[in-house]
């Protein structure tokens, strides 16, 4: 083809027809050009379909990385609540002394047990990390999206900051100064004297602290819930677009 456009040219040179060689020449330039900005435009199309297809994988293995993570999150969530609902069960005991004294030993000892459940959020984050850190999150062109994923590791320490705080106090207050206080009987078995314990001052003060700590982490955890819940949907609503 370059061939025979060359030997058009030649002869319109040899027979010293300038006027239409310079015709000539400037519709080979535009051909030339069109020829080009048609590439450009394959070569866009195809790296726009290309980049769709990797933004349609992502979207799917951070889909399924955030179900699970949601579902871990809550059975948390759920068993934080039964340590809140055991908390108020101890106070309203501690409230009511006449009730209090009719309980059995293994009723108390199971709510006590119960209100000490706590429970690190720690859900998997591979995927997130391994896009974050290989620059992919610019594949994903909803904005929102992209601003939701990059504020969930933020979102899980403030959910887990009560839980934290909990921890915290366990093992500087709870098992030093009440727990140690449990008496081994037969060497293998703890004694632990729950009527005389709900009426003690120090552990008195114990559950109050977990109820207020536990409401407010419960809180943080269902806004962290539906935060994630919120993210699930829209990631849905672009996967199946």
């Amino acid at each position: 083809m370059i061939k025979f456009f060359r030997k058009i040219r030649q002869k319109m040179l040899t027979e010293n027809k300038f006027s239409k060689y310079l015709i000539y020449a400037i519709g080979e330039i535009i051909l030339v050009v069109i020829g080009i900005l048609i590439a450009l435009q394959v070569n866009n199309w195809n790296t726009k379909r290309v980049n769709a297809n990797s933004e349609q994988i992502i979207l799917q293995d951070l889909n399924m990385e955030l179900e699970g993570n949601i579902s871990s999150l809550e059975k948390i969530i759920a068993e934080h609540q039964k340590s809140l609902d055991a908390a108020i069960e101890i106070r309203n005991l501690i409230q009511d002394p006449v009730r209090l004294e009719k309980e059995t030993e293994e009723y108390l000892i199971s709510v006590l047990n119960t209100m000490n459940y706590n429970w690190t959020y720690d859900p998997k984050l591979g995927i997130l990390n391994s896009i974050i850190n290989s620059g992919k999150m610019d594949l994903i062109q909803n904005k929102e999206i992209r601003y939701m994923l990059s504020s969930v590791q933020e979102s899980i320490v403030d959910a887990n900051e009560s839980t934290e705080e909990i921890g915290d106090m366990r093992n500087n207050f709870y098992w030093p100064v009440i727990a140690s206080k449990r008496e081994v009987t037969d060497f293998e078995s703890l004694n632990f004297k729950s009527k005389e314990t709900f009426r003690n001052p120090e552990f008195i003060w114990w559950n109050t602290f977990m109820i207020a700590v536990r409401e407010e982490g419960l809180e943080e955890e269902n806004e962290l819930l539906f935060f994630l819940k919120n993210l699930n949907k829209m990631m849905k609503s672009e996967i199946e677009k």
